[in-house]
């Protein structure tokens, strides 16, 4: 699924790019150059790859303490396709004012999605049926941001654009696993929030397409450490026609320096791992974008 919505999107743009291609054409005839208020709007969407942090070393932890369950039960393991959680797509928009030709302020947003599902199979020697573990970690990101242009005409095509500020990150982090077989299950889900101040600094090649019209790819690279995440825990067992759920309510933790890393919300009165520490999620990382920049 992951692969053909990569097709999608990068079809999606190509064929942006090659429609306005005739227009490009009549406009290179045009000497004239479009002057308008100075309000560029930029439309964009990309891939972005994160650090992940304390996340992603907290739910691959987690994973991994599964696994070693299960194959401590006796099960045999079969196909365990694990994956790091460090990349997703972002969807940005900017307003920018430019107060003269070179020189502008902008003031934008963007949605950024992560998830990757990690899952095994496991059977009872010598059985042909299968049993799943499933790990699925998922945050989601919308940022505000302030930032200063400065574009550096090529010729009358082609323009670079860099651009520099503070962002400001509201983050979502959702995690859900679970193994279910004929006599057992498990699950344990989080559901947190957290705010954070970064920065972002990006570089972009603007191809221009008609007076009024600009075809743009960015590089963008962010600074961001997100903690402080508020929410809840919900861990589940069945067994032996006997069930127990336990919720936990407050900040998730991060706790390593033990076999296997893991985040967790401390219940009342449970005693205090010392290595445990406010968990962070690293947003520090990069996106390659493409999209479009349409001139008012």
């Amino acid at each position: 699924m992951a692969k053909n919505n990569r097709k999608t999107f990068l079809l999606l743009w190509l064929g942006l790019f090659l429609l306005s291609l005739p227009v490009l054409a009549q406009e290179e005839e045009e000497e004239e150059e479009f002057k308008g208020v100075g309000i560029h709007v930029k439309l964009r969407g990309g891939w972005v790859a994160f650090e992940g942090g304390d996340i992603d070393k907290g739910t691959a932890g987690m994973y991994d303490q599964q696994v070693a369950g299960i194959a401590a039960l006796g099960f045999e393991l079969g196909t365990n396709n694990k994956k790091p959680f460090r990349r997703g797509y972002e969807i940005t928009g900017d307003i920018v004012y430019y107060f003269t030709p070179k020189f502008g302020l902008g003031l934008g947003g963007s949605l950024v999605r992560g998830h990757q599902e990690s899952a095994l199979l496991f059977n009872w020697p010598d059985s042909p049926y299968d049993y799943r573990m499933m790990g699925l970690p998922d945050i989601k990101i919308t940022s505000l941001r302030l930032g200063l242009y400065y574009v550096i005409p090529v010729s009358r095509l082609l323009a670079f654009c860099v651009s520099a500020g503070p962002e400001y990150h509201f983050a979502k982090y959702k995690y859900g696993g679970n193994t279910t077989t004929s006599f057992y299950a498990y699950s344990l889900e989080h559901e947190a929030k957290a705010q954070q101040l970064g920065f972002y600094g990006s570089f972009g090649l603007e191809i221009r397409m008609n007076r009024r019209l600009s075809f743009i790819i960015e590089a963008f690279g962010r600074y961001a450490k997100i903690s402080g995440f508020e929410g809840d825990e919900e861990e589940y067992r069945w067994m032996a026609n006997q069930s127990k759920t336990v919720v936990e309510k407050g900040t998730i933790n991060f706790i390593e320096g033990v076999e296997f890393p893991r985040l967790d919300i401390p219940s009342e009165g449970e005693p205090v791992v010392q290595s445990a520490r406010e968990a962070v999620f690293d947003f520090s990382g990069a996106s390659v974008q493409a999209g479009l920049n349409f001139k008012f």
